[in-house]
């Protein structure tokens, strides 16, 4: 079989097919459809690291900064991990003869443990830091904040090192024939009570801090992007049960690796998209409306606001209690 993505069908994919055909799966062959969608989601993602770039040169803006930059780069690297990582397991690129034949350290590592997972706790630990901050008047920062997901990290790696030397056929495997890897249903069963978990905790955290300062509140945001990410996590499971061997149907991988996406890219940009374009091509009337919605909220007193609100400075107060203490 040939080892490179192609956008006609090619004899390795026509083999592959016949190869399914005998074992009585029907085998839709890779071409013009995943090309198209590879394309699109790498482009995609190219325009995020943009955005990131931009966001981090610019990251102590105000109105980026409050956004914990540095947390919202690192999901768009585990976003890319993630993609990366569904390009094997989902069946889009051909395998054989390349290193992606290694699913565990693709499908597993790559994929799992540094994209979903990581992606996962990332959002999580950024809800709980703004529920420490207006629910418990806590600092965004110090071992209260990181030592959640210090621990949620240690047990993704332990959950890593397991599924490394469990056997394949109870974790994921190669299946040489079809030429794609394969989850057992109990090892999948796992990965989705993981992320099931990870985005309910996610999901009561944004309900609890819904009624935040309206300068910090996210709630129409959070609200759209649970609903995505819901929305597609029972898609996803649902389908992964329905249909165990999508890999082999262009149409159900297509829609899977692109609902996963559109839902991670909907989550980020509904966050950042605003200050970002506002710092782009209004920043300072932005910065200037900013900081009047701090007044109204009565933040003025943990600022030093000049007045003409073009400037804002933090206070000793604001940097104990306040997320802009640092730049995560």
């Amino acid at each position: 079989m040939g080892n490179r993505l192609s956008f006609s069908l090619t004899a390795s994919e026509q083999r592959r097919v016949e190869m399914g055909r005998l074992m009585g799966e029907r085998v839709d062959a890779r071409g013009l459809g995943d090309g198209i969608m590879v394309v699109v989601i790498a482009v995609v993602y190219f325009i995020d690291v943009l955005a990131a770039a931009y966001m981090l040169w610019h990251r102590r803006y105000p109105p980026i900064k409050c956004k914990s930059p540095i947390l919202m780069a690192c999901m768009v690297c585990a976003g890319v991990l993630w993609f990366a990582g569904d390009l094997q397991t989902n069946g889009h690129v051909p395998l054989a003869g390349t290193a992606l034949t290694n699913c565990k350290a693709f499908g597993v590592w790559v994929r799992i443990v540094l994209g979903v997972c990581t992606l996962s706790a990332l959002i999580a630990m950024r809800a709980y830091g703004l529920f420490r901050v207006f629910r418990n008047n806590q600092p965004f920062r110090g071992w209260g904040l990181f030592a959640p997901y210090a621990a949620y990290c240690a047990c993704m790696a332990v959950y890593g090192v397991v599924s490394q030397v469990v056997a394949p056929r109870l974790t994921i495997q190669y299946v040489s024939a079809l030429d794609i890897c394969y989850y057992h249903a109990g090892f999948k069963a796992s990965l989705f009570a993981v992320i099931w978990a990870t985005w309910l905790i996610v999901a009561f955290l944004s309900w609890r801090i819904r009624n935040i300062k309206s300068s910090f509140n996210e709630a129409r945001e959070s609200l759209l992007a649970c609903s995505a990410v819901f929305a597609v996590l029972i898609f996803t499971t649902i389908m992964h049960y329905t249909s165990p061997k999508f890999a082999l149907s262009q149409r159900l991988r297509i829609v899977t690796t692109s609902f996963d996406h559109l839902a991670t890219n909907v989550f980020w940009w509904s966050i950042m998209g605003a200050p970002l374009a506002n710092c782009l091509v209004r920043r300072q009337r932005y910065l200037d409306y900013w900081v009047g919605k701090l007044r109204e909220d009565g933040l003025q007193r943990m600022y030093d606001v000049s007045s003409g609100c073009n400037s804002a400075k933090q206070s000793s107060v604001y940097q104990r209690n306040s997320m802009f203490a640092n730049e995560y």
